[in-house]
């Protein structure tokens, strides 16, 4: 074998090697990153829908505009901020009102009146881009599809119905509560997969070495003594 084609061989299958070992840790490394992801939004869907069970929707009738210092709002806002604070993770709990528009608008926020800054009064339209899931909340849990970004930060949220009160049910959902995760958070919580990057690198590397030495050892044992 000539040494020109000898290269081509080895350059082959360096070539081959590296393929096959990029296309499996690509693989190993979107399954990872898929599961971690749908832990993480099956946890905040799950979190949100036992909240949403606590809240009473009697206390949310008659809520309008300046009503945000009434006994009525700051019980609902500290049920939830209770709730909230169970759990590091969720930065805020909020109830949406759904419009026939397809807006939706603020009813209750968890921080007010502890950061009025950083919440929505009643009525305030909310920016999310999740009108859909939003929409969809009246019937069951939802979540965004991904981290998005509001005047109040960056967030990933989860959104579950709230229904009539048990005592005189009939089946209504009258508003949508929401929680909030930071998207700092989210991204750590699914951004796992660093080792699965590292191994498959050092496997790259070890395995070109093993080619280029390995042919190199057959190349000195058959020159001549």
């Amino acid at each position: 074998m000539t040494c020109a084609s000898s290269t081509i061989k080895i350059w082959v299958s360096v070539i081959l090697a590296i393929v096959i070992i990029g296309s499996l840790t690509a693989f190993a490394y979107t399954s990872e990153q898929n599961a971690l992801r749908a832990a993480t939004v099956n946890g905040m869907e799950a979190t949100v829908s036992v909240m949403a069970t606590q809240v009473n929707a009697s206390d949310l009738a008659g809520l309008k505009p300046g009503d945000e210092m009434s006994p009525k709002y700051l019980a609902v806002a500290r049920s939830l901020e209770n709730m909230r604070s169970m759990d590091d993770t969720i930065l805020n709990a909020y109830v949406l009102k759904v419009n026939p528009d397809g807006t939706s608008t603020f009813l209750v926020d968890d921080l007010y009146p502890l950061d009025p800054q950083g919440s929505a009064k009643i009525g305030e339209v909310s920016t999310a881009p999740d009108k859909t899931e939003i929409f969809h909340a009246l019937s069951g849990p939802t979540s965004s599809k991904q981290p998005y970004t509001t005047k109040y930060g960056s967030f990933m949220s989860a959104y579950a119905p709230i229904d009539d009160s048990v005592n005189d049910s009939n089946g209504n959902t009258v508003a949508v509560l929401a929680i909030d995760m930071s998207a700092d958070d989210y991204n750590a919580a699914t951004s796992k997969g660093g080792l699965i990057l590292l191994t498959g690198i050092v496997s790259m590397i070890l395995v070109v070495g093993a080619i280029f030495f390995g042919t190199k050892g057959r190349r000195d044992d058959r020159k001549p003594e």
